[in-house]
């Protein structure tokens, strides 16, 4: 072979070795910069507003001891009167525009059903030990606002308000017998599971309908088999990075997988950068698969800056800023 044969070749593979990669280039920042055309997502149904635990006051994100998951000492100065998980929380979250509520379960000592969020009593309320080890007649009367404050021990803004206001999960279900909750099943024993399941198993099927439980899978599986009609509402944590992971890795080629059918994704704004076709093409790639999408907006900037995407729900702490955003006609 002639030597200035063998440097044209050689020439000529740089050039289709430079184009490939000019072209893999403009296919991943087409990938990433071109969101599509908004007329591109068919959502024409209203917008689900998920208000986390209802109306309450905020906690600073990760200020809190993660051993105990103490958050009522590390809260924001409240602008509310509302106290996370009871009756009055709730109705105020639905008047607000909520169509979802989601709320904590945890089983007495005594095989009631309450509504709280810790596992332990020092941190919020005026009680002590674990809720599983207190009977309910106990529960009724400790003070779940005992314990918030935002100025480190300062004054205490809800002491003396939460007084007897702890709700079973019977008394939620009368004050509230036609409204969605999403059940958080935090104790985690098939126990509280399987408590769950024989009050769920009374309720008429149309009220069965209307819960959505979270939980683990084997607790999911027993709830499945008692009340069938309750239905998972969002991607377990794992199901839920398995599916991004694969959309990220595929640089959004594979769309989502068949599992995600029927349920929710859910994403933090911030988190909204790195998926591909964001936001219609990478909406439209989670509706082709069934699925649904919910963006996790806390303040009213934020809910004003993607009130205008089609977005299938909100989850939110501060249902009062986010809602009016996002409530159609």
């Amino acid at each position: 072979m002639l030597p200035g044969f063998r440097v044209h070749k050689t020439r000529w593979i740089k050039k289709v070795a430079l184009l490939c990669l000019l072209v893999c280039l403009l296919f991943i920042c087409y990938q990433l910069f071109y969101g599509g055309r908004p007329g591109s997502v068919n959502n024409t149904g209203p917008c689900e507003i998920l208000a986390h635990r209802g109306v309450h006051v905020n906690w600073r994100r990760g200020a809190y001891d993660r051993a105990t998951g103490c958050e009522a000492q590390h809260i924001y100065k409240p602008r509310t009167r509302y106290i996370e998980n009871t009756i009055a929380s709730m109705d105020a979250a639905f008047a607000m525009g909520a169509t979802i509520v989601e709320i904590d379960i945890r089983r007495t000592a005594d095989d009631h059903l309450v509504v709280f969020h810790d596992y332990m009593l020092e941190c919020r309320t005026n009680g002590s030990g674990y809720v599983r080890d207190k009977p309910l007649a106990y529960l009724k009367t400790l003070d779940i606002g005992f314990g918030y404050t935002h100025d480190q021990g300062k004054t205490f803004p809800f002491r003396g308000r939460g007084i007897g206001m702890m709700p079973t999960f019977q008394e939620v279900l009368r004050a509230f017998p036609d409204k969605r909750f999403l059940l958080d099943d935090k104790d985690g024993p098939l126990e509280t599971t399987a408590l769950l399941a024989e009050v769920i198993k009374t309720l008429p099927r149309e009220k069965q309908e209307l819960l959505y439980y979270w939980g683990r899978p084997d607790n999911y599986l027993l709830l499945k088999q008692e009340a069938p009609a309750v239905k998972r509402l969002f991607m377990t944590r794992r199901e839920g990075k398995k599916c991004f992971l694969h959309y990220l890795v595929t640089l959004g080629l594979s769309g989502f997988p068949e599992e995600s059918r029927g349920l929710v994704l859910v994403l933090r704004p911030k988190h909204t950068r790195y998926m591909w076709g964001w936001p219609y093409r990478f909406i439209r790639h989670i509706h082709n698969a069934g699925a649904s999408f919910y963006l996790y907006l806390d303040t009213a900037e934020d809910a004003k800056k993607y009130a205008h995407l089609p977005l299938d729900g909100v989850v939110t702490d501060s249902v009062a800023q986010v809602a009016p955003y996002f409530t159609r006609d």
